[in-house]
């Protein structure tokens, strides 16, 4: 084997190159497919509105927080498949706030204030709740915890579009 090798370099070269370049780049794009496709978590809304704003579009945000089984399952079902897919690309800006941080929040007058005071200026005492915002900060639709998983994504994509609608409706007028 060796022998061939040295008599012909290039061509046992080639498809070691080939194998590896090919594990590279798989490996290099299921790194970035799980990059990517995280609901992100916010610590800004001002700056999150002003995407959905300028996008036209619903912001989502999942009031969660950690060691909640549910909130887990709603971004990991529901969330991050939105993502996944790319039909919400042009549809919502989807975001996650963890109410039991610690971190101030940038609201959406751009003042920081506890992320607790925000989850209770929304009123999501319960988590997960998933409210549906339009780019002023003004909630449109709110679902509070998951009281059935097989209804969950059709009532999720109802509140979007409506809102959507809503949002085009008011910059048409």
């Amino acid at each position: 084997m060796l022998n061939q090798i040295l008599k012909r370099p290039l061509a046992a070269v080639v498809p070691l190159c080939l194998l590896f370049g090919f594990f590279g780049a798989a490996v290099a794009a299921e790194k970035t497919l799980s990059k990517s496709f995280e609901v992100k978590i916010t610590d800004d809304l001002y700056k999150d509105a002003q995407l959905a704003k300028k996008k036209r579009v619903p912001l989502v945000v999942l009031f969660s927080q950690d060691g909640c089984f549910y909130c887990t399952f709603v971004r990991e079902n529901f969330l991050k498949p939105m993502l996944i897919s790319g039909d919400y690309e042009n549809k919502a800006v989807i975001r996650e706030l963890k109410v039991d941080s610690f971190e101030d929040i940038r609201n959406f007058d751009g003042k920081m204030i506890p992320a607790d005071e925000l989850s209770t200026f929304y009123r999501a005492f319960v988590t997960p709740t998933v409210i549906v915002l339009d780019s002023n900060g003004k909630a449109h639709y709110r679902m509070i915890g998951m009281a059935n998983e097989h209804y969950y994504s059709g009532e999720l994509d109802a509140a979007i579009d409506e809102t959507y609608g809503n949002i085009h409706r008011v910059a048409a007028n």
